[in-house]
């Protein structure tokens, strides 16, 4: 029998937000709380670069993970529980149909993984702390997306992806190697994309 896996995104498709910007704040909010002005202002300063566009948002992404990898002290389970209500009702994620279900995203791995647990997925494919400098670390976004849930597959013996489940473009790598693409609250512009690249796809309003 045909073991069926899915695969979903996080950011904008499993929730309703972009849970990085949520993450900001809660870690805003936890140097406030414990005092830890240092982190702060590191964090406010790359925040600033970042809106000035001086730096990319990967680069970004980079820096916040780097300073809070050695960090004991902050809670995320408290942060994927505060985020929790902006869950997005996917019949699919719920179905007992599908043999395997992938959470695959951009979002930090420190909770990503909590919240792909709270929600009874069996893998979780996302941005870890960085190992090295910059130009070494790896965003779990488009192409190095698609490699990384190719390697859980492969690594489970798993032949295929029965569905995919996203609302960005970004994710076409793994668009164009799913059997079934789910876009989450499409629009003209993506739906015109996605034609572009010939790709077949349904579409859900959450």
């Amino acid at each position: 029998m045909k073991h069926k896996v899915l695969v979903v995104d996080l950011d904008g498709t499993l929730y309703s937000i972009n849970t990085f910007h949520h993450f900001l704040k809660f870690l805003l909010i936890h140097c406030i709380k414990n005092f830890e002005l240092f982190l702060l202002v590191k964090i406010v300063t790359i925040i600033k670069f970042r809106i000035a566009r001086l730096i990319s948002h990967s680069k970004m992404k980079y820096y916040i993970l780097s300073y809070i990898k050695d960090k004991q002290n902050i809670d995320y389970s408290e942060f994927a529980h505060k985020i929790s209500k902006y869950k997005n009702t996917i019949p699919e994620v719920s179905n007992s149909n599908y043999d395997t279900k992938i959470l695959a995203t951009a979002a930090p791995l420190c909770y990503a993984e909590i919240i792909s647990r709270e929600n009874n997925f069996h893998f979780c494919s996302a941005t870890d702390f960085p190992k090295a400098d910059f130009h070494n670390f790896s965003e779990n976004i488009r192409e190095t997306k698609k490699i990384n849930v190719m390697h859980i597959l492969k690594r489970n013996k798993f032949t295929e992806i029965d569905t995919f489940i996203t609302d960005h473009i970004d994710d076409l790598p793994l668009m164009k190697i799913s059997n079934k693409n789910i876009i989450i609250n499409s629009n003209k512009e993506l739906e015109s994309q996605l034609k572009s690249n010939s790709i077949e796809f349904e579409t859900l309003r959450v």
